[in-house]
């Protein structure tokens, strides 16, 4: 009986004809074919020998030595980069934080003037998913998103046929950013599938915070993509990778992109004064294993298996977060209150201020009545 359902399945797998292999020019082309993700083209199962390519760009410290060029110059630059990497057959091609806004950093007219709907049909969405259809390579964009009423930073995958696959919206959107153009922080740390590989996105001030890698990785992220308009995350980077064993490739704007391994180890780095970007082999399901306890053991598995995530609850206690009014002082360095805040910041204030909170649970009717 089993010889004949072997018979049966190898006579269906004949009428499908050979499949192409994983990572390879054959298989992308299919991909690019369906704009994304696909059944047939996906890998069923987790290969440790596939070889995922990400290419990192840059436009390097020279780009903006006079000042900052021009979201013009800034894209065109980047898009150039993106035909050369093309050519090398990336599985993903990573742009920068600030990609189009560059640096320094533009008025907040100009960069709030970027917002657009994602995915949309606004011009500079359309000139990604151009550019992904031209290149016929799957790209990880940025732009300031807007949603009802409310602007993200934002970081977006689009398929090699223009598909629109995901987004990620900076979780730890920086005070720089909520108090000088009114951005909103982002809710979630949910990995972008595509191609079988489940992608971890950072931006900027995420890496700063331990959680961001950890929660992805948790997720189930075998690859974490970090973009940032500067390279100051060498010190800590490496012991991101290390902590939650996952492999972290930088795309940095003013330059020095670079890539870890899942140990942490540089895997090479790119000069940061000029233009350039640099494709890392990556074999993101392999599984290490190591002789322990009288046989083989998987460490990262077992780092997980210790962890008492009961003790860890304060990590999600609101009320460790302190308010902006704790945070800011004035020029004297006194404390300052929520309206001198808001005068301060054109009428912004803390989204997420503890105060507020625990008032609204106050005011809050008990369960049960009505």
């Amino acid at each position: 009986m089993q010889s004949v359902i072997l018979l049966l399945l190898t006579g269906i797998a004949g009428l499908q004809g050979p499949q192409p292999r994983a990572g390879s020019p054959a298989a992308r082309d299919a991909i690019a074919k369906t704009g994304g993700l696909d059944a047939a083209t996906r890998p069923a199962v987790r290969d440790p020998n596939r070889v995922v390519r990400v290419a990192v760009l840059q436009a390097g410290t020279a780009h903006s030595k006079t000042g900052n060029p021009g979201c013009e110059a800034n894209f065109n630059l980047l898009a150039g980069l993106v035909c050369e990497a093309a050519h090398d057959k990336p599985d993903l091609i990573v742009f920068p934080e600030y990609a189009i806004s560059g640096w320094p950093y533009p008025p907040e007219a100009v960069i709030n003037g970027l917002a657009e709907s994602i995915p949309g049909e606004g011009p500079w969405y359309s000139r990604y998913r151009a550019l992904a259809q031209e290149t016929r390579t799957a790209i990880l964009g940025w732009l300031v998103e807007s949603d009802h009423g409310k602007l993200y930073n934002c970081a977006f995958l689009i398929g090699p046929n223009g598909r629109f696959v995901g987004k990620y919206r900076k979780v730890q959107a920086n005070l720089g950013e909520q108090t000088w153009w009114g951005w909103s922080q982002g809710e979630s740390f949910q990995p972008i599938e595509y191609a079988g590989v489940k992608y971890g996105i950072s931006i900027c001030a995420d890496m700063w915070f331990p959680e961001t890698v950890r929660c992805e990785e948790l997720l189930g992220a075998d690859v974490i993509v970090h973009v940032s308009i500067a390279d100051d995350m060498g010190h800590i980077v490496p012991t991101r990778a290390f902590d939650s064993e996952i492999p972290i490739v930088l795309a940095v704007f003013n330059g020095g992109s670079y890539g870890v391994d899942s140990r942490g180890k540089l895997m090479s780095k790119l000069p940061a004064e000029s233009p350039g970007w640099r494709a890392f082999a990556l074999r993101p399901f392999q599984v290490r294993t190591d002789r322990k306890y009288g046989g083989l053991w998987v460490p990262k598995l077992g780092q997980k298996n210790l962890r008492n995530v009961d003790a860890y609850r304060i990590l999600v206690d609101p009320n460790t977060r302190p308010p902006w009014t704790d945070v800011f002082l004035d020029n004297e360095g006194r404390p300052q209150t929520r309206e001198q805040l808001l005068k301060r910041f054109k009428g912004r204030y803390d989204a997420h201020d503890p105060a507020a909170r625990q008032k609204k649970q106050t005011t809050r009717e008990p369960s049960g009545e009505k």
